[in-house]
Protein backbone atom coordinates (compact mmCIF):
# COMPACT_ATOMS: atom_id res chain seq x y z
CA UNK A 1 0.00 0.00 0.00
CA UNK A 2 1.42 3.39 -0.96
CA UNK A 3 0.82 6.52 1.07
CA UNK A 4 -0.23 9.72 -0.60
CA UNK A 5 1.43 12.95 0.58
CA UNK A 6 -0.62 15.01 3.00
CA UNK A 7 -2.21 18.18 1.64
CA UNK A 8 -0.15 21.22 2.58
CA UNK A 9 -2.89 22.68 4.79
CA UNK A 10 -3.22 19.42 6.73
CA UNK A 11 0.57 19.19 7.07
CA UNK A 12 0.78 22.76 8.36
CA UNK A 13 -1.99 22.00 10.83
CA UNK A 14 -0.13 18.97 12.18
CA UNK A 15 3.09 20.95 12.47
CA UNK A 16 1.32 23.80 14.27
CA UNK A 17 -0.22 21.37 16.77
CA UNK A 18 3.17 19.77 17.37
CA UNK A 19 4.82 23.14 17.86
CA UNK A 20 2.13 24.28 20.30
CA UNK A 21 2.81 21.24 22.45
CA UNK A 22 6.55 21.90 22.45
CA UNK A 23 6.64 25.68 22.67
CA UNK A 24 8.53 27.52 25.38
CA UNK A 25 6.13 28.38 28.24
CA UNK A 26 4.89 31.96 28.05
CA UNK A 27 6.30 32.95 31.46
CA UNK A 28 9.79 31.88 30.34
CA UNK A 29 9.44 33.46 26.91
CA UNK A 30 8.48 36.81 28.44
CA UNK A 31 11.68 36.65 30.50
CA UNK A 32 13.68 35.91 27.36
CA UNK A 33 12.14 38.94 25.65
CA UNK A 34 13.16 41.15 28.57
CA UNK A 35 16.65 39.66 28.69
CA UNK A 36 17.85 39.50 25.09
CA UNK A 37 18.44 42.88 23.38
CA UNK A 38 18.76 41.20 19.98
CA UNK A 39 14.99 40.64 20.00
CA UNK A 40 14.30 44.38 19.89
CA UNK A 41 14.32 44.58 16.07
CA UNK A 42 11.72 41.83 15.62
CA UNK A 43 8.02 42.63 15.52
CA UNK A 44 5.30 40.65 17.27
CA UNK A 45 4.71 38.17 14.44
CA UNK A 46 8.44 37.59 14.01
CA UNK A 47 8.84 36.98 17.72
CA UNK A 48 6.13 34.35 17.54
CA UNK A 49 8.10 32.59 14.80
CA UNK A 50 11.27 32.91 16.89
CA UNK A 51 9.51 31.38 19.88
CA UNK A 52 8.38 28.41 17.78
CA UNK A 53 11.81 28.03 16.23
CA UNK A 54 13.59 28.25 19.60
CA UNK A 55 11.14 25.69 21.01
CA UNK A 56 11.98 23.26 18.23
CA UNK A 57 15.71 23.85 18.80
CA UNK A 58 15.31 23.02 22.49
CA UNK A 59 13.39 19.87 21.58
CA UNK A 60 16.12 18.52 19.28
CA UNK A 61 19.17 19.67 21.26
CA UNK A 62 20.90 17.72 24.02
CA UNK A 63 22.07 20.25 26.61
CA UNK A 64 24.96 19.34 28.92
CA UNK A 65 26.04 21.48 31.87
CA UNK A 66 29.75 21.23 32.75
CA UNK A 67 31.61 21.80 36.01
CA UNK A 68 28.50 21.21 38.08
CA UNK A 69 26.63 24.28 36.87
CA UNK A 70 22.83 24.21 36.85
CA UNK A 71 21.34 24.88 33.43
CA UNK A 72 17.86 26.30 33.98
CA UNK A 73 14.95 26.28 31.54
CA UNK A 74 15.38 30.03 31.12
CA UNK A 75 19.05 29.60 30.22
CA UNK A 76 18.16 26.93 27.67
CA UNK A 77 15.50 29.22 26.22
CA UNK A 78 17.99 32.11 25.97
CA UNK A 79 20.53 29.93 24.14
CA UNK A 80 17.93 28.47 21.79
CA UNK A 81 16.61 31.95 21.02
CA UNK A 82 20.07 33.18 20.02
CA UNK A 83 20.38 30.21 17.66
CA UNK A 84 16.88 30.90 16.33
CA UNK A 85 17.84 34.51 15.60
CA UNK A 86 20.77 33.35 13.46
CA UNK A 87 18.70 30.89 11.38
CA UNK A 88 15.51 32.99 11.45
CA UNK A 89 15.61 33.61 7.69
CA UNK A 90 16.79 30.10 6.87
CA UNK A 91 14.26 27.95 8.73
CA UNK A 92 10.45 28.03 8.85
CA UNK A 93 9.10 25.84 11.67
CA UNK A 94 5.55 26.09 10.31
CA UNK A 95 6.62 24.47 7.05
CA UNK A 96 9.37 22.09 8.13
CA UNK A 97 10.81 21.19 11.52
CA UNK A 98 13.85 19.27 10.26
CA UNK A 99 16.16 22.28 10.87
CA UNK A 100 18.43 21.36 7.96
CA UNK A 101 20.79 24.29 8.59
CA UNK A 102 21.56 22.83 12.03
CA UNK A 103 22.02 19.27 10.82
CA UNK A 104 25.71 18.90 11.72
CA UNK A 105 25.24 19.17 15.50
CA UNK A 106 22.80 18.20 18.25
CA UNK A 107 24.77 18.69 21.46
CA UNK A 108 25.39 21.95 23.29
CA UNK A 109 27.86 21.85 26.18
CA UNK A 110 27.74 24.83 28.51
CA UNK A 111 30.56 25.74 30.90
CA UNK A 112 29.98 28.37 33.57
CA UNK A 113 33.16 30.24 32.52
CA UNK A 114 36.01 29.93 29.96
CA UNK A 115 37.47 26.44 29.74
CA UNK A 116 40.59 24.64 28.56
CA UNK A 117 40.43 23.49 24.91
CA UNK A 118 39.16 19.94 24.42
CA UNK A 119 41.36 19.06 21.46
CA UNK A 120 44.75 19.81 20.02
CA UNK A 121 44.83 22.02 16.90
CA UNK A 122 44.55 20.10 13.63
CA UNK A 123 46.90 21.07 10.81
CA UNK A 124 45.49 21.69 7.34
CA UNK A 125 45.78 18.79 4.89
CA UNK A 126 46.44 19.77 1.31
CA UNK A 127 45.54 23.36 2.06
CA UNK A 128 42.04 22.50 3.34
CA UNK A 129 41.19 22.73 7.04
CA UNK A 130 39.89 19.54 8.60
CA UNK A 131 36.94 21.16 10.26
CA UNK A 132 38.21 21.80 13.77
CA UNK A 133 37.82 25.40 14.83
CA UNK A 134 39.77 26.36 17.91
CA UNK A 135 41.50 29.40 19.24
CA UNK A 136 45.04 29.53 20.57
CA UNK A 137 44.43 30.96 24.04
CA UNK A 138 45.05 28.78 27.15
CA UNK A 139 41.32 28.98 27.89
CA UNK A 140 38.44 29.33 25.46
CA UNK A 141 34.98 30.84 25.40
CA UNK A 142 33.83 28.61 22.55
CA UNK A 143 34.84 25.61 20.48
CA UNK A 144 33.34 23.45 17.77
CA UNK A 145 34.12 20.92 15.05
CA UNK A 146 32.35 19.62 11.94
CA UNK A 147 29.98 17.12 13.54
CA UNK A 148 30.96 17.64 17.16
CA UNK A 149 29.06 19.60 19.79
CA UNK A 150 28.92 23.32 20.27
CA UNK A 151 30.91 24.13 23.42
CA UNK A 152 30.47 27.54 25.01
CA UNK A 153 31.04 29.51 28.18
CA UNK A 154 27.81 30.85 29.73
CA UNK A 155 29.74 33.76 31.22
CA UNK A 156 30.63 34.92 27.70
CA UNK A 157 27.35 33.91 26.05
CA UNK A 158 24.52 35.07 28.30
CA UNK A 159 22.48 38.01 26.96
CA UNK A 160 23.89 41.40 27.88
CA UNK A 161 23.91 45.02 26.79
CA UNK A 162 25.11 45.37 23.21
CA UNK A 163 28.43 47.11 22.50
CA UNK A 164 30.11 48.43 19.37
CA UNK A 165 32.54 45.50 19.56
CA UNK A 166 30.28 42.46 20.00
CA UNK A 167 31.34 39.41 21.95
CA UNK A 168 28.79 36.92 20.73
CA UNK A 169 30.35 33.52 21.40
CA UNK A 170 27.34 31.40 20.48
CA UNK A 171 26.75 33.29 17.22
CA UNK A 172 30.47 32.98 16.42
CA UNK A 173 30.55 29.21 16.94
CA UNK A 174 27.25 28.70 15.13
CA UNK A 175 28.65 30.61 12.15
CA UNK A 176 31.51 28.09 12.09
CA UNK A 177 28.94 25.29 12.04
CA UNK A 178 27.18 26.86 9.06
CA UNK A 179 30.54 27.35 7.35
CA UNK A 180 31.33 23.65 7.83
CA UNK A 181 28.11 22.33 6.27
CA UNK A 182 29.98 21.67 3.01
CA UNK A 183 32.79 19.88 4.84
CA UNK A 184 35.22 22.81 4.92
CA UNK A 185 35.95 25.60 7.38
CA UNK A 186 37.02 28.34 5.00
CA UNK A 187 34.63 31.25 5.41
CA UNK A 188 32.55 30.14 2.42
CA UNK A 189 29.39 28.37 3.63
CA UNK A 190 27.04 26.64 1.19
CA UNK A 191 25.25 29.54 -0.48
CA UNK A 192 21.69 29.76 -1.75
CA UNK A 193 21.22 28.95 -5.42
CA UNK A 194 20.33 32.57 -6.12
CA UNK A 195 23.66 33.85 -4.78
CA UNK A 196 26.83 34.35 -6.80
CA UNK A 197 29.72 32.20 -5.54
CA UNK A 198 32.40 34.38 -7.14
CA UNK A 199 30.94 37.60 -5.75
CA UNK A 200 30.95 36.08 -2.25
CA UNK A 201 34.55 34.89 -2.63
CA UNK A 202 35.84 38.18 -4.00
CA UNK A 203 33.95 40.28 -1.45
CA UNK A 204 35.12 38.34 1.58
CA UNK A 205 38.69 37.88 0.35
CA UNK A 206 39.12 41.62 -0.26
CA UNK A 207 37.66 42.55 3.13
CA UNK A 208 39.66 39.88 4.97
CA UNK A 209 42.93 40.97 3.38
CA UNK A 210 42.12 44.60 4.15
CA UNK A 211 41.47 43.83 7.83
CA UNK A 212 44.59 41.66 8.08
CA UNK A 213 46.72 44.42 6.55
CA UNK A 214 45.31 47.00 8.97
CA UNK A 215 45.97 44.73 11.94
CA UNK A 216 49.48 43.72 10.84
CA UNK A 217 50.53 47.32 10.19
CA UNK A 218 49.10 48.62 13.43
CA UNK A 219 46.47 50.84 11.82
CA UNK A 220 43.01 51.47 13.21
CA UNK A 221 40.55 48.76 12.25
CA UNK A 222 36.78 48.72 12.60
CA UNK A 223 36.33 45.01 13.32
CA UNK A 224 37.76 42.78 16.02
CA UNK A 225 41.34 41.88 15.12
CA UNK A 226 40.54 38.19 15.67
CA UNK A 227 38.81 38.29 12.30
CA UNK A 228 42.23 38.70 10.69
CA UNK A 229 43.30 35.24 11.91
CA UNK A 230 41.86 33.32 8.94
CA UNK A 231 39.02 33.50 6.40
CA UNK A 232 36.95 31.16 8.61
CA UNK A 233 37.37 33.44 11.62
CA UNK A 234 36.65 36.50 9.49
CA UNK A 235 33.28 35.02 8.48
CA UNK A 236 32.46 34.14 12.10
CA UNK A 237 33.47 37.57 13.42
CA UNK A 238 31.51 39.32 10.66
CA UNK A 239 28.49 37.21 11.62
CA UNK A 240 28.81 38.47 15.19
CA UNK A 241 28.77 42.05 13.94
CA UNK A 242 25.94 41.35 11.50
CA UNK A 243 23.60 40.38 14.33
CA UNK A 244 24.91 42.45 17.26
CA UNK A 245 26.55 45.54 15.68
CA UNK A 246 25.20 45.62 12.10
CA UNK A 247 25.61 49.37 11.59
CA UNK A 248 29.30 49.12 12.32
CA UNK A 249 29.75 46.21 9.90
CA UNK A 250 27.79 47.99 7.19
CA UNK A 251 29.92 51.11 7.63
CA UNK A 252 33.23 49.21 7.60
CA UNK A 253 32.48 46.63 4.88
CA UNK A 254 29.17 47.38 3.13
CA UNK A 255 29.64 44.65 0.51
CA UNK A 256 30.24 42.05 3.22
CA UNK A 257 27.11 43.26 5.00
CA UNK A 258 25.11 42.85 1.80
CA UNK A 259 26.38 39.31 1.21
CA UNK A 260 25.53 38.33 4.77
CA UNK A 261 22.06 39.84 4.35
CA UNK A 262 21.56 37.64 1.31
CA UNK A 263 22.94 34.56 3.07
CA UNK A 264 21.10 34.93 6.40
CA UNK A 265 18.03 36.39 4.63
CA UNK A 266 17.79 39.13 7.22
CA UNK A 267 18.19 42.89 7.29
CA UNK A 268 19.20 44.00 10.81
CA UNK A 269 19.91 47.63 9.82
CA UNK A 270 16.47 49.28 9.61
CA UNK A 271 15.47 51.50 6.73
CA UNK A 272 17.94 50.08 4.21
CA UNK A 273 16.30 47.01 2.73
CA UNK A 274 18.35 44.37 0.97
CA UNK A 275 16.28 42.49 -1.57
CA UNK A 276 17.01 38.80 -1.17
CA UNK A 277 16.41 36.80 -4.35
CA UNK A 278 14.17 33.79 -3.92
CA UNK A 279 15.43 30.26 -4.52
Amino acid sequence: MSWLPLPSRVRRGLLSRRLRKRRIPLRIWLQVEKTDPLLARFDRAERLKLRMLASEIIWRTHFFAARGMVLTELMKACLATRIAIVVFGLEDPEQNTSLVWLRNWRELIVYPSPFKPHRQPVSPLGGSPLGLVMHTDPVESGETSYQGPLIISWQDTKPRTLHSVPAQVLIHELAHKLDMLDGYSNGHPPLHASMDQQVWHDTFEAAYLHLRHRVETGHKHELDSYGATSPAEFFAVCSEYFFAAPERLQMAYPDVYRQLSLFYKQQPVPGKPVICPSH
